[in-house]
């Protein structure tokens, strides 16, 4: 099977598992009760014409159920340019992580996570991790959990076609701040270590801004930074994206 048809076919798994699931469960019977699952989807758009032609598009989901003691986390993002005719980025990525409460600050998890990122030189990467998480603030206007696991990455490169797989590490952070009712601020960082060649190591940021227009609705301001120490072929080492997005929560 081709690596873009299994990326494909993992997304749509991944994307239909959450209202299965939720669909199966209800949480106990209370007006109070916090919701088992929370979902939201994002959507992007940017179209220009004129002197020059642009458009962006850009879709996410993320679906995650709070440990009860065990818990789930699924997300899928989908982001393509195109100027003048002629596309200038595309990438898909997925994800799914099971986590399970350890004790009142520690819990453990273990994910599968796959991406494709042709202008970065990726056909297909997917990654196999499990580790633990540290909760080191809990709230309720600061929360922040550190990461940290052992992980196997399959790597499928664009011609000239190789394919690499190593065994590495990774460490993350990840905070939210609670400005008040309706806004709130996150700053998430990953960096991806590699046992085989230490040269060869990434690391990702993304940090929101997210404001609420009811309670349904809302509107987020990102920026993503993507860096790899050793680029592949003649590919850029940074990758970033900036991102206004209206969030439904389903």
């Amino acid at each position: 099977m081709k690596p873009v048809t299994r990326l494909s076919l993992l997304l749509v798994t991944l994307v239909v598992t959450p209202h299965w699931a939720s669909a199966q469960e209800t949480a106990p019977a209370s007006e109070e009760a916090e919701p088992i699952w929370a979902n939201h989807l994002g959507f992007s758009y940017l179209a220009t014409t004129g002197n020059s032609e642009t458009t962006t598009f850009g879709l996410d989901f993320m679906a995650t159920r709070r440990p009860m003691p065990w818990g789930l986390e699924v997300s899928a993002l989908f982001d393509r340019a195109d100027k003048d005719g002629q596309k200038t980025a595309e990438r898909y990525s997925a994800g799914l992580r099971g986590t399970r409460t350890l004790r009142e600050r520690w819990d453990a998890f273990a994910g599968l996570s796959a991406e494709k990122d042709e202008f970065a030189g990726i056909d297909l990467r997917a990654i196999v991790e499990a580790g633990v998480v540290y909760k080191a603030l809990t709230g309720p206007r600061h929360t922040l959990e550190l990461d940290a696991a052992l992980n196997w990455t399959d790597e499928d490169r664009l011609p000239p076609e190789i394919d690499d797989s190593w065994l590495g590490s990774l460490l993350g952070l990840d905070y939210h701040y609670a400005i008040n009712d309706s806004a709130a601020f996150s700053q998430g960082v990953k960096y991806f270590a590699n046992f085989d060649d230490t040269a060869n190591w990434r690391a990702e940021s993304l940090t929101a801004l997210t404001a609420a227009v009811n309670k349904k609705l809302a509107l987020r301001l990102s920026y993503e930074i993507r860096y790899r120490n050793q680029p592949l072929d003649a590919n850029d080492d940074t990758d970033t994206t900036t991102k206004a997005s209206i969030v439904w929560s389903m």
